[in-house]
């Protein structure tokens, strides 16, 4: 019988030695989480989170099955959907989500194409209940900050509604339910863009008479205002007319009958003079009474006095 060469057995060892310890051994890392099933069996005191090496026993007494517990994106396809207004629209939606219980997940959906396909179903289910009750006007819209608080208030409420099935059935924990696309059948456009149409029309009705009513009340008031205003000037010119004529009547009685036209003139004379204090052109109207006591001054009071008449 011929010996066995010694690197020959050794090299036989040390595979047997790497195979026994592969069987035996299983490495966790910082992005999985793993469940030891023995004899088929599981519970949840075998879920294992933390990174690290650990034993198990040889298959088939034990055997391991390990997750990815990373975040991931699921995106459901794009279909049509109707509101509660009786429109269709085609919408398109996207999920995050990661596996939050190992254990429930290894027994529900132990195969993660699985997992996708049940998400999958429960997200088109609540995207389809959320929507139809929402009308076309909270999607198709001019007022951009309407459609998009709009678009929050969807997808929170879609994640309400399907985040705690999921966790409890699947033991998938769903971060967030976001709407990826939205937009109309071609058959539904016209009639959209004709809706919104309308609805420009009647705001823009909406703010036509609200400026008519508008311009009313300022007219109204500015017409008051002028009323006032005119009333007041009015009154005023009257009290200094009234004062004008009682001042010019106790002056009138200071005065004899025969130096009133006198006096008249001479008034005229100082209101000239205060006007011809700068250079000032003066026209004077022919029919006016102060041009007519200049064209022919008084002179019944020179006459009287001994005075020379003009032309002596």
């Amino acid at each position: 019988m011929s010996r066995i060469p010694v690197p020959t057995l050794v090299t036989a060892v040390f595979l047997v030695l790497v195979l026994v310890i592969y069987s035996v051994t299983f490495q966790v890392r910082f992005s999985e989480a793993a469940v030891k099933v023995r004899l088929g069996q599981a519970s949840a005191a075998s879920v294992i989170r933390e990174p690290g090496l650990y034993w198990k026993l040889p298959p088939p007494i034990e055997f391991v099955r390990k997750y990815d517990t990373r975040m991931r994106v699921l995106e459901t396809p794009e279909t049509e959907v109707k509101t509660q207004d009786g429109q269709n629209i085609i919408v398109g939606c996207f999920a995050m989500w990661r596996v939050a219980d190992p254990y429930l997940f290894s027994i529900r959906v132990p195969v993660e194409r699985e997992a996708e396909e049940k998400l999958r179903t429960r997200v088109n289910e609540t995207r389809a209940t959320v929507i139809g009750h929402k009308r076309m006007s909270d999607f198709v819209n001019l007022d951009r900050e309407r459609v998009n608080a709009s678009y929050t208030q969807i997808e929170k409420e879609m994640l309400d509604a399907a985040a705690p099935g999921i966790r409890n059935d699947y033991g998938i924990e769903l971060l967030r339910v976001g709407v990826r696309r939205i937009s109309l059948p071609q058959e539904a456009t016209q009639t959209v863009l004709e809706s919104m149409k309308q609805e420009r029309e009647k705001l823009a009705a909406r703010y036509r008479e609200e400026g008519k009513s508008l311009a009313a009340a300022i007219t109204a008031s500015a017409e008051s205002a002028r009323k006032q205003i005119l009333s007041f000037a009015e009154r005023k010119a009257q009290e200094i007319e009234s004062a004008g004529v009682k001042a010019s009547e106790r002056i009138f009685e200071q005065i004899g009958t025969e130096d009133k036209d006198f006096f008249i003139w001479l008034r005229y004379l100082e209101a000239l003079e205060a006007s011809l204090k700068q250079k000032t052109t003066l026209f004077l109207d022919s029919q006016t009474d102060i041009f007519q006591y200049f064209v022919k001054p008084p002179t019944g009071l020179e006459l009287q006095r001994g005075a020379p008449a003009a032309g002596e």
